[in-house]
């Protein structure tokens, strides 16, 4: 079955059982956001951080205390390394950041001993409600500053397993630009042209590459039609990758506050999905990302994939 909005999303979690996600450096802002998610029948919780903090917030905002356990925690780096520890011991499903710094929470997530890195690039996804009234993916938003040729095949890859798990059997992926011609004086055009061909030779499986593509070549056959481009993807990608990340970066930002538009973001290419939202991002999209990471949890846990995300029950 195909997923179209972020509210489809909801509807398939509240049929699965709740998850635990444990919050890493828990404050008011992250109790907020598990009180909605228990009342939406999410999630459940587990808070690592001050526990004074953690209290009083759970008063405040009426948080059902039979949905959450506390651990207190002050220091940021150890609250993160016990967040990673629960997960590996299989105590809750899945981590998410709280109000610390990112490069302290995936430090944790990175450990080698008690962190998720698996085989794979780890990237992060946004999901969102798209132009043409299915989801749309961006990537990388988050992990990778400049990715070279190799690592833009990661990254499309990763995305595509993704958009496969929410019923995109053979997604549809943009690499975008702002010309649709390749010149050399634009690397990332002759990078998105050998990528094309990659996945043209079966180098990239189980979707369909193009680019350069301009955005609005992307996600409107208006507009792809108007400049006469001839691209089994313009006007239809499921998948948008940007060329680095202050593009994918501000993209999804512009969607989040200017277009108030509906987002999940998730960590992915882990032994579990990770949730790593911005400490600035809206309630409801943190919401959107914790609801997006446990449908991924379960989906990974019936298919029983190799090589993606290993699960245990808790």
């Amino acid at each position: 079955m195909m997923i179209i909005s972020i509210n489809q999303i909801y509807e398939e979690v509240k049929n699965e059982d709740k998850l635990t996600v444990v919050v890493a450096c828990a404050d008011e802002d992250e109790v907020a956001v598990a009180k909605k998610a228990i009342d939406l029948e999410i999630a459940k919780f587990i808070f690592i951080g001050d526990e004074n903090i953690i209290r009083e917030a759970i008063v405040k905002h009426g948080v059902d205390l039979n949905s959450i356990e506390i651990v207190n925690e002050k220091d940021h780096q150890q609250a993160a390394f016990q967040a990673m520890t629960l997960v590996k011991d299989k105590k809750a499903h899945i981590p998410m950041k709280g109000l610390m710094h990112t490069e302290v929470f995936l430090k944790a997530v990175l450990d080698k001993d008690i962190g998720l890195r698996s085989n794979k690039r780890m990237t992060q996804v946004t999901v969102f409600d798209g132009y043409n009234g299915e989801l749309q993916f961006l990537t990388d938003c988050a992990i990778n500053i400049k990715p070279d040729l190799m690592s833009k095949k990661l990254i499309i890859e990763n995305a595509v397993e993704l958009a496969r798990d929410f019923g995109y059997e053979i997604p549809l992926v943009a690499l975008l630009g702002s010309v649709e011609t390749i010149s050399e004086s634009m690397p990332d055009t002759l990078e998105s042209a050998v990528l094309t061909q990659m996945n043209r030779r079966g180098q990239i499986k189980n979707c369909i590459v193009d680019g350069p593509l301009s955005l609005d070549n992307a996600i409107c056959l208006e507009a792809a039609n108007r400049k006469k481009i001839a691209s089994p993807v313009a006007g239809k990608a499921h998948i948008l990758v940007a060329s680095e990340l202050t593009v994918s970066n501000t993209f999804s930002k512009a969607l989040m506050y200017y277009a108030n538009v509906e987002c999940a973001s998730v960590l992915v290419g882990t032994k579990s999905p990770v949730i790593m939202t911005s400490r600035t991002d809206k309630l409801k999209n943190k919401v959107n990302a914790i609801t997006a990471a446990c449908y991924l949890y379960n989906k990974e846990k019936h298919s029983l994939q190799e090589g993606g995300y290993t699960y245990g029950d808790c």
